[in-house]
């Protein structure tokens, strides 16, 4: 055999450098790209959910009525007790509350102290995916549906 035929083609260390640099590149997109549009509008929906349930925890505790309300200006829904969600701006927002507006705070929900709500339905769409945050309002409990 003639040293020409050993030093053809790549060696294995080559091949798993090569590899190795190809993995950390597509690690570094998946890392940097912002997400499927449907995880991120279930990320939202649930952020939202949860602001809701600290809300009426807090009203639960605290004895006294707590207020969600969402900004219409910042695209925000913000807590009585400091909480507060911004909506991304390709997530669009449907709201079916009972409670009135006040400049461009709208009204989400209010929980009482004994845990019932005004009761309200976010609709959270992109695209063809939909999630719905819906409050109950003799319960208050706060549930998260993908109908």
């Amino acid at each position: 055999m003639s040293s020409i035929d050993r030093r053809a083609g790549f060696t294995l260390v080559e091949t798993m450098a090569v590899m190795m640099i190809v993995a950390l590149v597509s690690s570094l997109v998946v890392t940097w790209s912002s997400g499927s549009g449907r995880a991120r509008l279930k990320a939202v929906a649930l952020e939202a959910a949860a602001l809701l349930r600290r809300e009426r925890l807090a009203a639960m505790l605290s004895g006294k009525p707590r207020h969600v309300a969402l900004d219409l200006s910042a695209r925000a829904l913000i807590g009585e007790s400091g909480g507060k969600l911004a909506v991304p701006q390709d997530v669009s927002l449907d709201l079916l509350a009972a409670e009135g507006s006040s400049g461009d705070l709208r009204a989400v929900a209010r929980f009482e102290p004994d845990g019932a709500s005004t009761g309200a339905v976010l609709a959270f769409a992109k695209e063809s995916a939909r999630y719905d945050v819906r409050v109950d309002w003799f319960s208050g409990k706060v549930s998260v549906d993908a109908p």
